[in-house]
């Protein structure tokens, strides 16, 4: 990246606590920019960082994804451009995330939208949505959306709120291939084990979807860790989130030490199940609890403040509101709304209750050992050693 030496601003004077106000972007929003050689320029009404949010080219997204993407830095502007130059007949989206900030920390807020073609009209396709977190059971911010055009395989990128909402105006029409990801490390790509969710699309007009990120492991679960909750009672934790429903009670076998002698399982329950079923039992006082109670239910996960969807077409500055115009403040997070998305889907587990037909003895060791799957269908045997706990000894009178 390309820059000049920092300005320090001059002593004295009142402290400066407004972040920098964006004067104007070229080409204009909207534009049919023919022929273009000049890189896309925002200029502000200061001296912009340019180690602003790590580093000015992790604020832009410039769409179609080019091979490589020059972003130069000149005291209150910023240039873009692809590497090798604009495509003709191209639809353009630039965006620049909140951010930037001034010499002195202070940041914009806001993100700024601009698009533009170099040939032909500005299409008016829209594909917008939502995206969740499945595992955790909340709305994933700032997650990355990629959409990209079959078969010419042109990518066009967008990035969610806080609220885990996004809008990706100004497509070109045609059949998407859209995955939303939780960029965990920012580097705009689909790494390993990073959440996932995807699906195609026929875009025409306007399509909304829900995305549900998980991570889509090829090797199934492993058991991480056993424990009782009574003498007839045992959770199983996984490594990882589970299929949706119990699995048999085959699935799931304990054999007790030194002669493997197979226990009957009566019964299998996801964390949800039998969360349920003790709710609706009064708990009966006995002495044979062999170990506290392991199973009570997690506290619910409250989804983070989210906000509104972005007005249909282009956002930002360059369409709705004026150059180094304010953006509205936003409303109060519709929590209702949170909720239904929320509430479309169970939320997975990765833990299961079994329950055993005859009572453990003190000091029994047993095997336990478990054939599940995962949510895209992957599946391990696991097992592991339980060891049931000795009565505490009497402390001497």
């Amino acid at each position: 990246m390309m820059g000049c030496a920092s300005v320090q601003a001059p002593p004295g004077g009142p402290p400066d606590s407004a972040p920098p106000v964006l004067l104007t972007v070229t080409p204009d929003s909207g534009a049919v920019a023919e022929g273009l050689k000049d890189p896309v320029t925002f200029r502000f009404d200061e001296v912009i960082d340019e180690r602003s949010g790590g580093g000015l080219d992790k604020l832009v997204l410039l769409s179609p994804v080019p091979d490589r993407m020059e972003i130069h830095w000149r005291r209150q502007a910023l240039t873009v451009r692809p590497g090798d130059g604009w495509r003709t007949e191209t639809t353009y989206h630039v965006i620049l995330l909140p951010g930037v900030a001034d010499l002195r920390g202070n940041r914009l807020a806001t993100r700024t939208t601009l698009v533009f073609t170099t040939g032909g009209p500005v299409p008016n396709a829209t594909l917008a949505g939502t995206v969740v977190d499945w595992e955790a059971g909340r709305l994933t911010p700032r997650a990355l959306v990629r959409a990209v055009l079959l078969p010419d395989s042109l990518v066009y990128l967008a990035a969610a709120d806080s609220g885990g909402d996004f809008r990706l105006g100004a497509l070109p029409p045609g059949r998407y291939h859209v995955a939303a990801i939780a960029d965990a490390n920012s580097n705009r790509r689909q790494d390993g084990r990073e959440a996932f969710d995807s699906m195609t699309v026929q875009l025409d007009s306007l399509v909304e979807q829900v995305f549900w990120t998980f991570r889509q492991d090829t090797v199934g679960p492993s058991l991480s860790r056993v424990t009782l909750a009574d003498s007839q009672t045992v959770r199983l934790e996984f490594s990882q989130a589970l299929a949706l429903g119990a699995p048999e009670p085959a699935s799931v076998q304990v054999l007790a030490l030194p002669d493997s002698q197979p226990l009957t399982v009566t019964a299998v329950w996801t964390q949800v199940q039998f969360d349920s079923i003790r709710a609706s039992r009064p708990r009966a006082a006995t002495g044979d609890s062999l170990a506290p109670d392991t199973l009570a239910a997690e506290p619910p996960v409250a989804p983070p403040p989210e906000r509104p969807p972005p007005p249909a077409g282009v956002a930002g500055p360059p369409s709705g509101v004026a150059p180094g115009e304010r953006a509205p403040p936003t409303t109060a997070p519709d929590t209702g709304r949170v909720a239904r998305i929320i509430g479309q889907r169970p939320r997975p587990g990765a833990a299961l209750v079994i329950e055993l037909e005859s009572p453990l003895a003190p000091g029994a060791r047993c095997v336990v050992t478990a054939d599940v799957a995962n949510l895209v269908g992957a599946r391990q045997r696991s097992r592991t050693l339980l060891v049931v706990p000795e009565p505490a000894a009497a402390a001497p009178r």
